[in-house]
């Protein structure tokens, strides 16, 4: 129930089918305050009620002429909100004077249609942190405003979202907790001060390019400095094309293969490509190609069964002649797997599938037919919360979270967001707080990547490299034994 709060209350933090979150003017009309808002092209009463989160009824009671007539394209109308009676005043930001991350973020009225309003104490804003720096204004020599987007597929409007979405409001939540931890006032390698604050911009993009091609043509973007998203290949391309012509970063969490990635130095894309995995392998096997033996595993000898990433596997085993034996599912549990097992060497199996459901009858087989010999599975991270009786050698972007840096964050995320998450493989609130640090602290350096090396994050260890003179791939490919 508190992880459905949450996603609640983030709606209450963000726009709906891409409309972007920031300050009206407003009016104060009998001691309620309005936003002036100019109707745009193919816009509807709906449509707006969901973007400022307040309900039909409410706005044609602040404007009775639309009850006749309908919307006009840029006419002015007024949205209520809940915002206290202030004159609206232009300014600018001042510089920030205590340690709490001035993270930007303008929320709109709470729905009127909200069945809890009370839930909105479960989003209570961390303890300011002692910055270990004086607060002497005299003493900071740039203040800056970084201003990001977040384009992701949130399905905000649909009334029954797919369960698979919860894995980006994960992903959301996870980046703000990582603003939340920002210190307003840092330094950078030349020992001169800085005050950053954060512009946070939240869209909707789904699977299709559409969207993004609204938000450009509205001008939305110009003024964004970097963008983190989308997670569809579609919205990805479009943006692409975007970030090249306007030179903005765009940091792509979810996907292996972006088109024209080799030729867009923009683009900084987390997923390593299966190349870039296999090389990472097969540099590891390599070193212990006197001591190996690799089983590979077919499915019933129908090789279209074959993921992308385990072919490219296969073949690579082969071109480097690695020591190699060949078997299939049936004979394993025709026969046993002992036949293929090979004396005084770690013998690695190296199944068809990356599903673990796939595999998993096999699990009894190979214990029992192992007969002494040393056996070691090679396998997917997400395969780390089975009960695996077997040695495992995991390859991956992730690794298990461990450590003071770890507890700190499930202390922060339970007392920011009222709920802790599960321990599924990956963690997507791990994978957004890790990537929204290293963005940031790569764009204090004056650049949207680091130099080449590692960041060290709770979940994900970075390094992004340069693909010929297109974009940044994460080349840090974890392979431990358990």
């Amino acid at each position: 129930m508190k992880k459905v709060l949450l996603y609640g209350l983030l709606l209450v933090a963000m726009s709906v089918q891409a409309q972007e979150i920031m300050p009206y003017p407003t009016d104060t009309i009998d001691g309620r305050v309005y936003y002036r808002y100019t109707v745009e092209k193919s816009i509807g009463l709906y449509r707006i009620s969901k973007n400022f989160g307040v309900s039909q009824e409410a706005i044609l009671q602040a404007n009775p002429e639309l009850e006749e007539r309908g919307l006009r394209y840029e006419e002015v109308i007024l949205i209520p909100t809940n915002l206290p009676v202030v004159p609206h005043v232009a300014q600018e930001p001042e510089p920030a004077t205590t340690a709490q991350a001035p993270v930007a973020e303008e929320t709109p009225a709470a729905p009127e249609t909200l069945e809890n309003p009370a839930a909105l104490e479960a989003l209570e804003v961390l303890e300011s942190p002692e910055s270990p720096e004086a607060a002497d204004s005299s003493a900071i020599a740039y203040t800056d405003t970084l201003r990001l987007a977040y384009m992701l597929p949130l399905d905000a409007g649909v009334g029954q979202r797919n369960p698979m979405i919860d894995r980006f409001y994960d992903f959301y939540a996870g980046a703000l907790l990582a603003l939340k931890h920002q210190q307003p006032v840092w330094t950078d390698s030349l020992g001169v001060k800085h005050t950053t604050y954060y512009d946070i911009h939240t869209y909707d993009v789904g699977k299709y390019g559409s969207t993004v091609i609204q938000l450009i043509d509205s001008g939305a973007l110009a003024q964004i400095d970097a963008f983190v998203g989308p997670a569809y290949l579609k919205p990805v391309e479009v943006l692409a094309a975007y970030a090249l012509e306007h030179k903005k970063p765009v940091l792509v969490p979810f996907l292996r293969q972006v088109t024209n990635f080799a030729h867009n130095p923009y683009l900084m894309k987390f997923n390593p490509s299966d190349q870039i995995e296999t090389h990472a392998l097969m540099e590891y096997l390599d070193t212990l190609r006197t001591a190996t033996n690799i089983v590979l595993v077919d499915a019933y000898n129908d090789k279209m069964d074959y993921s992308h990433g385990i072919r490219i596997l296969r073949d690579s085993i082969m071109a480097r002649e690695l020591p190699v034996t060949r078997t299939t599912i049936r004979q394993i549990l025709a026969d046993s797997v002992g036949a293929v097992l090979k004396d005084s060497v770690e013998n690695i199996l190296l199944f068809h599938s990356e599903r673990y459901s796939n595999v998993q009858l096999l699990m009894p087989y190979l214990l029992s037919g192992r007969q002494g010999k040393q056996l070691t599975i090679l396998s997917k991270y997400a395969w780390q919360g089975e009960r695996i009786l077997l040695p495992q050698l995991y390859m991956g972007v992730f690794r298990t979270p461990e450590g003071e840096a770890y507890t700190q964050y499930e202390q922060d995320f339970a007392h920011y967001f009222g709920h802790t998450l599960s321990s599924t493989q990956p963690r997507y609130d791990l994978l957004g707080y890790d990537l929204t640090q290293y963005l940031i602290r790569a764009m204090r350096g004056g650049s949207f990547h680091a130099s080449d090396t590692v960041y060290d994050g709770i979940q994900s260890s970075i390094l992004f490299k340069q693909t010929g003179d297109g974009g940044y791939e994460n080349t840090h490919i974890i392979i431990q034994k358990r």
